[in-house]
């Protein structure tokens, strides 16, 4: 990354200047250039967030405005600054990989999303099921489980890892992997129900996760929520609808 190379570079330059000057003991040198090093990556993340901002802004108002495309624009733009601090990359196209498959364009979103951040646990979970629901079990499962020892706290992320497995004909390992989940958050209901389901022998209850379970299209919803599933995920907003010439 530009900016740990930079604040690297100058604050040995800086540091070790001076023992090359014989102004101060060396050990005085390798002192300074950490303390420099710390203080230089900091004003220069300060700089780079300070057009972060207000470009995560400009996304989020374009969402709901219901301007995607440009949405996926701003966060192309913003690529380059990847360069800079570390792991944005990877969180950017994380979230146009995102978009981009819930727009349509899956063919693209899907080599996004392969190339997004395992820290995010949405878009992980997302490859994870258009693979499942292409087929590929045993590669869904793959990047299910990696995911799942990243985001070690995202409830959806490890039931659905677990119903994976269920239907694969594990139930062993998906009862290990909510009981691993169960001891990083011992408050999830959902999770304790699909426990007892599991050692019970039973299917799994992914409706109890609503909407978030629905949107990832490995099961229908009921039919009450047929409107719903129609429209568009969180924080999109349908396009108005044309008017009729002569209405």
């Amino acid at each position: 990354m530009y900016s740990i190379l930079l604040s690297l570079s100058l604050s040995l330059l800086l540091g070790f200047s001076g023992v090359f000057l014989d102004w101060w003991h060396w050990a005085w040198g390798i002192f300074f250039t950490l303390g420099l090093a710390v203080v230089i990556w900091v004003l220069i993340a300060r700089r780079v967030g300070k057009q972060i901002q207000p470009a995560m802004e400009q996304v989020q108002r374009q969402m709901q405005q219901g301007h995607v495309k440009l949405a996926i624009q701003t966060l192309e733009d913003m690529l380059p600054l990847g360069k800079w601090v570390p792991m944005l990359h990877g969180q950017v196209v994380a979230q146009m990989g995102m978009l981009e498959f819930y727009q349509g364009d899956k063919d693209r979103g899907v080599k996004l999303l392969e190339g997004a951040s395992l820290r995010n646990a949405d878009a992980r979970l997302l490859l994870g099921c258009i693979r499942y629901k292409s087929g590929e079990t045993e590669r869904a499962l793959g990047v299910l489980q990696l995911a799942a020892k990243v985001s070690k706290k995202h409830a959806l992320l490890h039931n659905t890892y677990a119903w994976m497995l269920q239907k694969a004909g594990k139930a062993d390992e998906a009862q290990a992997v909510l009981a691993a989940f169960l001891k990083k958050d011992k408050t999830s209901a959902p999770t304790k129900d699909n426990m007892l389901r599991l050692q019970n022998k039973q299917r799994m209850n992914m409706a109890q996760f609503d909407m978030q379970w629905y949107a990832l299209g490995l099961e229908s919803p009921p039919s009450q929520m047929g409107v719903q599933m129609r429209r568009a995920p969180k924080g999109f907003r349908e396009p108005p609808k044309s008017k009729k010439k002569g209405g």
